[in-house]
């Protein structure tokens, strides 16, 4: 299942709007995520609580605190 319907009416209007190839070219990555990654949308349809992830996001936030280093960035240098 996908995102909610109104998700992707937002992005079919960024899609209208947008001027370049790589504008649209993001918003179709954008528009294939919704549709095949599972979403708060989704686990809220499927009966799940917002805390159903909770122990899983605590153990990431913690890590994030631990981590010393270079800013971590894509291959593009962009700030991850």
């Amino acid at each position: 299942m996908g995102a909610s319907p109104r998700a992707f009416e937002v992005l079919a209007v960024r899609l209208q709007a947008a001027r370049t190839p790589t504008d649209v070219d993001l918003l179709l990555d954008r528009w294939v995520d919704l549709r095949d990654r599972a979403t708060e949308w989704d686990a809220h349809r499927w009966g799940f609580t917002y805390s159903w992830c909770e122990r899983e996001l605590a153990e990431l936030d913690r890590r994030a605190r631990l981590y010393v280093g270079p800013t971590p960035m894509d291959q593009e240098g962009t700030r991850l």
